[in-house]
């Protein structure tokens, strides 16, 4: 993915809502989306993992932004009655035969089979489930303390691996395993300024710089829940 996806995202946006508008005229009553959710969901935690880097979506939490905000693509279908099922459909789809990459921009298309059989099932049933409700949120974080639930709000789970936190995402470091050791300046330097220090094996992989917007008693809470999480027992400033 490269940053020129922000020229093409609005026809590919206006591509899928075109998909909505005309699945829908066929749907009848939209089928009730529930809100609440469990934060180990093996949907949600693929949808993190696989998909949340690219895409936008409140209850996941995610804040791609190279792919389409789900939530903004699915909501107009869900005003005309879309049922779930429909929603479902097109998620498989369009993972199935992802649009081909635009002229000029070879780089800058959804990888093919990025998720497969049950895994697409479970994805695609997730994000019919949530995608476009209105009110729809992150579910209480497992962890205590309210540095987990910063740690859900914000994504983290869609790149780390953190058990105490249920995510299981595979795009940055493990967090059991690099935590401890770490003192909590010196994890605030990797959350508020990623690029000042990489892990090893993830010298190339870019870890968005937004984090540094985390207002300061949440970023303490993070990373309090961070250092207790991972039996760190670090006691750096």
């Amino acid at each position: 993915m490269t940053s020129s996806f922000k020229s093409i995202k609005i026809p590919l946006l206006v591509t899928m809502l075109g998909l909505l508008t005309a699945a829908a005229a066929g749907c009848g009553t939209s089928d009730p989306a529930p809100i609440a959710g469990e934060f180990d969901d093996r949907g949600r935690q693929l949808f993190t993992a696989k998909c949340g880097t690219c895409h936008k979506m409140a209850q996941a939490a995610s804040t791609g932004t190279q792919g389409p905000d789900l939530d903004a693509a699915f909501a107009a279908g869900r005003e005309v009655g879309m049922k779930a099922s429909t929603i479902e459909g097109i998620v498989k789809a369009q993972v199935l035969h992802p649009r081909p990459p635009e002229e000029g921009f070879p780089g800058v298309n959804m990888p093919a089979d990025i998720v497969t059989g049950n895994d697409l099932d479970d994805v695609a049933s997730y994000v019919a489930r949530y995608a476009g409700v209105p009110g729809a949120e992150p579910p209480l974080a497992p962890g205590s303390g309210p540095g987990a639930q910063v740690y859900a709000e914000n994504g983290c789970g869609s790149c780390h691996t953190l058990a105490a936190a249920g995510s299981a995402g595979t795009l940055g470091p493990d967090l059991d395993e690099v935590i401890p050791g770490l003192s909590k300046s010196e994890i605030e330097t990797a959350i508020v300024d990623p690029d000042a220090t990489k892990a090893k094996g993830y010298e190339n992989v870019a870890m968005p710089d937004s984090f540094d917007s985390i207002p300061a008693n949440q970023l303490n809470e993070l990373i309090d829940f961070l250092v207790s999480s991972t039996g760190s027992g670090s006691s750096g400033s």
